[in-house]
């Protein structure tokens, strides 16, 4: 019984392969919609909250475990440490990979028993607790701010509730059918009378209405967002490079290796060169994350400068805008500081070729853990114990550009794991952003699901905003995004590309995510609050 009581049971088992599989890289997504059920009928099942506690300990680690095992292969590329390092850091990340899944299990174990065997009650439990896990899965700390909602972006229709809600309304979609799942299964193959029970026929009613329901405003949404997409009359086209510059590469110039630098420029200056041969003038071409091998126009040293100025005599050429993500600094009184940063140099009409062109640029205010800040470790510690480790400078905010050369329009610049955060592309929408360019580098992770994952984010990112996206990695996966979430020219993981994309700007609607921000997830964790406080009240 001691081993049993501490260990995963069949249902958290289950639970936690479904889930997995529903998720990249298999994407088996269906299984979501179900996936969730037999842990739910463990924890109704479970003799006391704290066996519950650890039924959601176990989902939480084992998800930890199969969804984010690339972290055993990613640490050590990033940091250059041992495997041993990479299998210990999965570990501990295991453990507090989901751990909103640890607070909601006590409480639905708790939910499950209150009021009274009826259809009513059975409604109340559902929507109560799928408010709950919403809401805390909000407010809880999660490192890829992951969530069950991201697997609807497979269904076009259903993903578009996005705009009015976020992420968080898609897991409450998601929570809400597992929930009414869970009643139909249990209502017809449970003889006990232990807890709200609702008449299977009710249930299914219910189900239905959510589903159909979810569709039906989603179907609008999206017909409504095609029809401004084809009537667009403001239409840009522009090149972007995927360069899959291997990580040792940048290792070397990132250690001073002049010939790995000039490598890895040279590949994206000859494929830029031939977008422009096949095109002309384009509005802009957009490179990924530190592309530019080094700091951009504060060279340290001389073979730098030369780099710096064969960069900028080759953009005064093609007469283009050129946007691209490389290094900056920050010269503080006791130290330089790098700064992870995005430039957008473009031309003026009639520059000279030795002239500088006009510089803008923005500096990555959403830094990611361990791999670029480690708040609370001493630079000292840090150097010991982890050098590879990044310690950068955080910039100011939010930026938009404008591009001068295509009558004033606005880019939004997000970098990498910017584009996690709803409330980093709201802030750009904000900012009257006409269109979002994210460039990133996912190749430390390897095509073991991150990759497809951060594709997904930026997919709902334009759905919340109803922005396009010209997203731009090292090594895939690239993708136009249309304001509908519709991906255009995805690259391939791995492959050396360039492309050409018109990219259409619509009159775009003041979505509710813009004009609340992300609202969605607070507003559920308070719902659920007042109606746990009700549940409380009426089974005194």
């Amino acid at each position: 019984m001691h081993a049993k009581w501490y260990g995963p049971r069949w249902g958290t088992l289950v639970s936690a392969v479904l889930i997995v599989v529903a998720h990249p890289p298999l994407e088996w997504h269906p299984l979501i919609w179900f996936g969730v059920v037999p842990w739910l009928s463990t924890l109704r099942r479970c003799a006391s909250w704290r066996e519950a506690v650890v039924q959601g300990f176990w989902l939480n680690f084992l998800l930890g475990l199969g969804g984010a095992f690339w972290v055993a292969y990613a640490v050590p590329q990033y940091l250059h440490v041992s495997l041993l390092f990479g299998v210990a850091a999965t570990v501990l990340h295991a453990t507090i990979h989901q751990l909103q899944l640890v607070a909601f299990a006590p409480l639905f174990h708790w939910l499950s028993k209150t009021g009274s065997a009826t259809s009513v009650a059975g409604l109340f439990v559902v929507l109560v607790s799928a408010l709950l896990y919403t809401g805390l899965d909000w407010i809880i700390p999660n490192l890829f701010h992951d969530t069950f909602g991201f697997v609807l972006h497979n269904y076009a229709a259903i993903s578009q509730l996005a705009e009015f809600g976020g992420e968080q309304l898609l897991t409450f979609v998601v929570m809400v059918v597992n929930l009414l799942a869970l009643e139909i299964v249990e209502a017809v193959s449970d003889t006990r009378r232990e807890r709200p029970r609702m008449r299977p026929s009710v249930a299914v009613a219910a189900l239905a209405l959510v589903v159909v329901g979810a569709w039906g405003v989603g179907a609008q949404r999206e017909s409504k967002i095609v029809d401004a997409i084809s009537a667009s009359t403001r239409r840009y086209e522009v090149g972007i490079v995927q360069g899959n510059v291997a990580d040792d590469v940048k290792r070397r110039w990132a250690a001073g290796d002049v010939d790995a630098a000039k490598e890895a420029l040279t590949a994206y200056l000859r494929a830029s060169q031939q977008l422009l041969d096949r095109e002309g003038r384009l509005a802009m071409i957009v490179w990924p994350e530190t592309a530019y091998p080094g700091i951009f126009r504060r060279p340290d040293n001389e073979p730098q400068a030369k780099l710096n100025v064969a960069v900028d005599r080759f953009i005064a050429n093609s007469g283009t805008p050129f946007v691209f993500g490389a290094y900056d600094r920050e010269d503080r009184v006791d130290r330089r500081v790098l700064q992870n940063a995005i430039f957008l140099v473009e031309p003026r009409a009639g520059q000279q070729l030795r002239e500088l062109s006009p510089m803008q640029v923005y500096h990555k205010h959403i830094l990611f853990p361990v791999g670029e800040t480690l708040p609370f470790i001493a630079a000292g510690e840090r150097n010991r114990w982890l050098p590879n480790a990044g310690a950068f400078s955080r910039g100011a905010g939010a930026r938009t550009f404008a591009l001068h050369s295509a009558g004033g329009l606005r880019v939004g610049a997000s970098i990498c794991y910017e584009d996690l955060f709803a409330s980093h592309a709201i802030e750009l929408a904000r900012q009257r952003a006409d269109m979002i360019v994210n460039v990133s580098n996912d190749s430390w992770f390897g095509n073991y699901g991150l990759p497809q994952f951060h594709l997904i984010a930026a997919k709902l990112r334009s759905i919340e905003t109803r922005l396009p996206q010209v997203r731009v990695t090292n090594t895939g996966y690239s993708a136009l995004i249309l304001p509908s979430g519709a991906t255009r020219g995805v690259t391939s993981y791995g492959e050396v590309a360039s492309r050409i994309w018109t990219v259409p700007v619509i009159e775009r609607p003041e979505t509710l995510m813009v004009r609340w921000g992300d609202w969605f997830g607070p507003a559920s964790g308070l719902l659920a609050i007042l109606g746990i406080g009700a549940a409380r009240w009426s089974a005194i």
